[in-house]
């Protein structure tokens, strides 16, 4: 409470993130194209409710209509394609990783190179 007798509300939200380890709320899952897939056709196949899935695999029942959908309209490769795709993305991302490593290293190296040749020349900045 403050000086006023009321309740600080900013403390509250502070202290049920610290009981919590940080943020509160879900961290944010991702799903393997197979899982999808698998929810999608038990959706597909109407012999439980969306929300039954839902519950099942802990997950939203707006989600589990979202992938239904998906396999409606785009057919089970999707879930696979993504799959693939995100693979490839990773990869690239990885490449791209080493590159800018590279990059510096060498960035690094010329940056004291300049400064050993301008030591030798005896021109300061």
């Amino acid at each position: 409470m403050d000086r006023s007798g009321q309740k600080d509300t900013n403390r509250v939200a502070h202290d049920a993130q610290d009981a919590y380890g940080g943020r509160m709320g879900r961290k944010k899952r991702t799903f393997t194209g197979d899982f999808k897939l698998k929810v999608a056709s038990e959706a597909l196949a109407g012999e439980k409710t969306i929300q039954v899935i839902a519950a099942e695999n802990d997950i939203s029942a707006s989600l589990v209509g979202a992938w239904k959908k998906i396999l409606q309209q785009e057919g089970p490769r999707f879930f696979n394609e993504k799959s693939r795709i995100q693979k490839e993305l990773e990869q690239h991302l990885e490449e791209l990783e080493r590159e800018k490593q590279l990059l510096l290293e060498e960035y690094g190296k010329s940056q004291l190179e300049n400064v050993l040749l301008k030591k030798k020349l005896k021109i300061q900045d």
